[in-house]
């Protein structure tokens, strides 16, 4: 007979905590749930809290305490619409109730009405209640009615009437754009869009992406910044810095799949409360209220922004002198590449944030510097010493652009599915980058010749990149917009990034058609440096075309000889295997 071996039982009692072995009532597992979620909810901890009250009411859903401290529990984590349901279930549930109790959750309904910013509702709610209870039940619906008197007075009194007057056109363009997001539309999709001139066709429409300026980025960073200081001083650092969590990629790491889903949730969870909150003191006491109230002298208050005003403009004359001064040093040095570093930094994070009255003689400043940047560019443009313009990369030397190599054969495997080199190329990511960075400042440039050069520097980083097709499109518009300017330097230049991209790719005709329209430019400016580098270019193209004629020639016959060869090599083998055939038989 064969033994049959019982396997042990899981002891599951070792498994739960000793209290949980109890069989306790529902009663009185309900008091437990009830303690914990109210000691979690001092403690701040309000996940926890609201779990075990939530586990509380599900053992008793009609208790209407155990409501009221889950309302409390919602209201510290700004969970302000689940609060006044649950204080309005409570109060419902505490109609046969009399005493304490019934008023203290009456007041709580008014307290979340009134951090909802429902001011006239809290009022009217108040009220109601005063003619209800009486005594020491009353008094506190009186000092809250006298909190929201104040609230309203500040909200709607002489500070509202000043900044309305002050920002009159601003304020009607607001409201006219929230009545227009407010409008309900309940006509079909194609019908609307028929009426905007749109495709109709996509069942999906595409949304499109707001293009924001320099300046009205800086803008609302100051205006973010601000609006935290306003209310909680020193503490508005810990907001940017909370906001800043949301999306750093230090603390949420790809790698990291569980931990950073966490603390993605957790930190965006944090900053939303803390937002809410910011917003609650904000509907208290408006931005234009405090400043009302800082600056109640408006003689006094316009003195100070017009010394304000004045210490920025000469700070910013300043700045732009010192500017100035260290761009030609750069340029007698000769340093071009790091002479465009400074100009792209000095451009695009510090002059475009700058306005008219801020920045005086702005326009004379971007002149400057931009016709400062081309001479040092076209200056790059000579004739080296003893150059003689033979062989067949003549012309790239000239130009300073890289000479063709001999890459060496890279075996493919089928199936390997390697990563491209230029994908991790620091310099091309770098490329790239600026590349953006440049598109968005052209579509926001005002000038010409801030468009001429940003146009320029484009189509020097597509040449960087390789993409030649580009470069030569975006020379060819900075071609167009330096008629708009007067600007034959920036014509000429753009000109020969046309010739560059060109001369990379060997297309001999084209190359030759834009040293045809270079050189007339070159004689207008005046250099004859610059005529001679463009005539030593023609020379240069004229050889490599030679050159590339006797090479292809040369190439043709070898391989015309090789073919030659192997015909008269098949042919007296094809003879050789005939004869021995024929031997054989």
């Amino acid at each position: 007979m064969t033994s049959i071996v019982e396997m042990p039982k899981a002891n599951l009692d070792e498994a739960l905590p000793p209290w949980m072995k109890i069989d306790w009532s529902d009663e009185v597992l309900h008091d437990i749930y009830r303690d914990w979620g109210t000691y979690y909810s001092r403690r701040r901890r309000e996940n926890f809290a609201l779990h075990y009250l939530n586990k509380a009411l599900a053992l008793e859903p009609t208790d209407h305490m155990t409501l009221y401290k889950r309302c409390q529990s919602k209201r510290k984590a700004a969970q302000m619409l689940g609060a006044l349901a649950d204080s309005r279930d409570a109060a419902k549930l505490a109609l046969k109730v009399d005493g304490e109790e019934k008023a203290i959750i009456n007041l709580d309904i008014c307290d979340v009405l009134y951090e909802l910013n429902q001011f006239e509702n809290s009022k009217a709610e108040m009220h109601n209640n005063m003619r209800i209870f009486i005594g020491n039940k009353r008094n506190s619906f009186v000092q809250r009615q006298l909190v929201v008197d104040g609230v309203i007075k500040d909200v709607t009194g002489e500070a509202m009437s000043a900044f309305f007057t002050k920002n009159l056109k601003t304020v009607s363009i607001v409201h006219d754009l929230i009545k227009e997001r407010e409008r309900i539309d309940d006509r079909p999709l194609w019908k609307i869009l028929k009426e905007q001139g749109k495709c109709d066709v996509q069942s999906i429409p595409e949304v499109p992406e707001e293009l924001l300026s320099p300046m009205e980025i800086a803008r609302r960073k100051r205006a973010f910044n601000i609006f935290h200081q306003s209310y909680i001083n020193d503490s508005w650092i810990d907001v940017l810095f909370m906001k800043m969590l949301c999306k750093n990629p230090n603390l949420l790491l790809p790698q990291c799949k569980e931990s950073s889903y966490f603390l993605q949730n957790l930190s965006s969870k944090q900053y939303e409360i803390v937002r809410k909150f910011m917003k609650m003191l904000q509907s208290r006491c408006p931005l234009y209220l405090v400043n009302y109230l800082k600056y109640r002298n408006k003689a006094m208050s316009d003195r100070y922004r017009e010394a304000y005003l004045f210490r920025v403009q000469y700070q910013t004359h300043r700045n732009m002198n010192q500017a100035l001064k260290q761009i030609r040093v750069l340029r007698k040095a000769k340093k071009v590449q790091q002479l465009a570093k400074f100009v792209e930094e000095l451009m695009g994070s510090y002059v475009v944030l700058k306005t008219a009255r801020v920045m005086c003689w702005k326009f004379e400043f971007l002149n400057e510097v931009y016709n400062t940047m081309a001479l040092a560019l076209s200056e790059q443009l000579r004739v080296p010493k003893g150059f003689i313009p033979q062989g067949s990369n003549g012309i790239l030397r000239l130009l300073r652009l890289p000479v063709e190599r001999i890459k060496d054969f890279v075996s493919l495997t089928f199936g390997d599915r390697q990563p491209e080199p230029e994908g991790n190329d620091p310099a091309t990511t770098r490329a790239k980058k600026l590349t953006a960075r440049l598109e968005h400042r052209m579509v926001f440039a005002k000038y010409s010749i801030e468009k001429c050069y940003l146009l320029h520097q484009i189509s020097q980083s597509y040449l960087d990149q390789g993409r030649h097709s580009e470069c030569a499109f975006n020379a060819r518009k900075a071609i167009k917009e330096s008629k708009n300017c007067n600007s034959n330097l920036w014509k000429f230049l753009s000109v020969v990034q046309i010739v560059k991209a060109n001369a990379i790719l060997h297309k001999l005709e084209q190359t030759k058609e834009a040293l045809d329209d270079a050189l007339p430019i070159a004689h207008s400016l005046g250099a004859p440096e610059l005529v001679l580098f463009i005539e030593n270019c023609m020379m240069c193209n004229t050889e490599e075309s030679i050159n590339k004629r006797a090479t292809l020639m040369q190439s043709r016959r070898v391989s015309k000889s090789e073919s030659v060869a192997t015909h008269s090599l098949v042919s007296g083998q094809e003879n050789e295997e005939g004869s021995q055939g024929y031997k054989s038989a």
